[in-house]
């Protein structure tokens, strides 16, 4: 695994819910991922936790009242993307 790469594990999937195992992070990336799933309407319920301090891996779990926690989660994602990618354009501008 190369620096910046990112593996996911499906570790539970199901009809409302999903829980996804995420090696090498903590809360620098799920925090604001968590936070933004929240923000959806249709979702139940969205934390992280650690699976042990040492290894860093970290568990998503989302759970649904309506609609596919994996949609939601890639959704939450994109939209992350797209402000992080705002903000560094406005961060750029504003120090020339």
């Amino acid at each position: 695994m190369e620096e910046g790469d990112i593996k996911i594990k499906v570790v539970e999937r199901n009809e409302n819910e999903l829980r996804l195992e995420i090696e090498g992070e903590e809360n620098t990336l799920l925090a604001p991922l968590t936070s933004k799933l929240l923000e959806n309407e249709n979702v139940d319920l969205a934390t992280n936790s650690m699976t042990h301090s040492l290894l860093g891996n970290s568990i998503l779990y989302v759970k649904m009242k309506k609609g596919d926690a994996l949609e939601a989660v890639e959704s939450a994602a994109t939209s992350l993307a797209s402000e992080f990618e705002e903000f560094g354009r406005k961060y750029r501008a504003a120090i020339v």
